[in-house]
């Protein structure tokens, strides 16, 4: 399926709406940067597709998906333990991964 930027664009603010981000009181323009990221992901799509087959593309994206959501957990620990007293940042640190691993209920 090709969509287009605003397309695109109403789908993602459709995914924030259960899961916001923060951009707290960054100086910067919110929906200028959600047009830069999508219109720099559409053109790497498009020339991805002229590059690859659908089977590459969707291993590409995968690995891509995969390294964002490391990336991101990596940093979220690491500002745990920047704003947490050791312990705390430790049990949440511990709460996470159980999430991770779909332990969430178990204890």
């Amino acid at each position: 399926m090709k969509l287009g930027l605003e397309a695109m664009l109403q789908l993602l603010q459709e995914v924030e709406q259960g899961d916001p981000l923060d951009f707290a009181d960054l100086p910067m323009d919110e929906e200028q940067l959600r047009r830069l990221v999508m219109l720099d992901l559409l053109q790497r799509d498009e020339a991805l597709q002229a590059e690859a087959s659908p089977e590459e593309c969707q291993l590409i994206y995968m690995l891509s998906t995969a390294r964002l959501v490391l990336e991101n957990l990596l940093l979220h620990l690491q500002l745990l333990r920047l704003e947490q007293p050791e312990g705390s940042a430790e049990e949440q640190l511990q709460a996470v991964l159980r999430r991770l691993r779909g332990e969430e209920g178990e204890q």
